[in-house]
């Protein structure tokens, strides 16, 4: 199943386009396109966009930190929240594990971005009234955010 938003379908929604696809970030600019779709195997899929040069990019809670974080860049931190970066051309098992288990983690968020140079990341607890990590200045872009459980990809694209 692949469903597609064209910018005016995403213009025509009552709610936030990101509730809608069921993303668990914001985006203050406004999608050329938006692609639903069901694939094979997350991991398969996660593997082929890292291959493909794109920036795996991770919201966490400072603690607890798995080792496999020890390793990876951080972008954005604050009292509450870390933002790192993983650039590679495959996931290790203790990385994919980690992500696996905290799917569903309201704390936590994972998406792939192709461009990441000058995306402009706001963490949540930055200020009370901000609960979700926000994302700016997306420009030609796009932003992949999978679904490891349920084999479902949402990629957003930018012109």
């Amino acid at each position: 199943m692949k469903i597609i938003y064209s910018h005016e379908d995403l213009l025509a929604l009552e709610d936030p386009f990101e509730y809608e696809v069921g993303l668990p970030i914001r985006i203050r600019e406004l999608p050329t396109s938006v692609i639903e779709e069901e694939l094979p195997d997350s991991r398969e899929q996660l593997e082929r966009l890292l291959k493909e040069g794109y920036t795996l990019v991770i919201q966490k809670p400072r603690i607890p930190n798995p080792p496999v974080f020890a390793r990876l860049s951080v972008i954005v931190e604050n009292t509450v929240m870390k933002l790192y970066v993983y650039e590679a051309n495959h996931c290790e098992d203790a990385l994919w594990d980690v992500l696996s288990e905290n799917e569903y983690n309201q704390h936590w968020s994972y998406f792939l971005l192709k461009k990441i140079e000058g995306v402009r990341f706001e963490l949540p607890y930055t200020n009370e009234a901000q609960i979700a990590l926000k994302l700016s200045n997306l420009k030609i872009n796009e932003l992949v955010h999978l679904r490891f459980e349920t084999n479902q990809s949402v990629t957003c694209q930018w012109d």
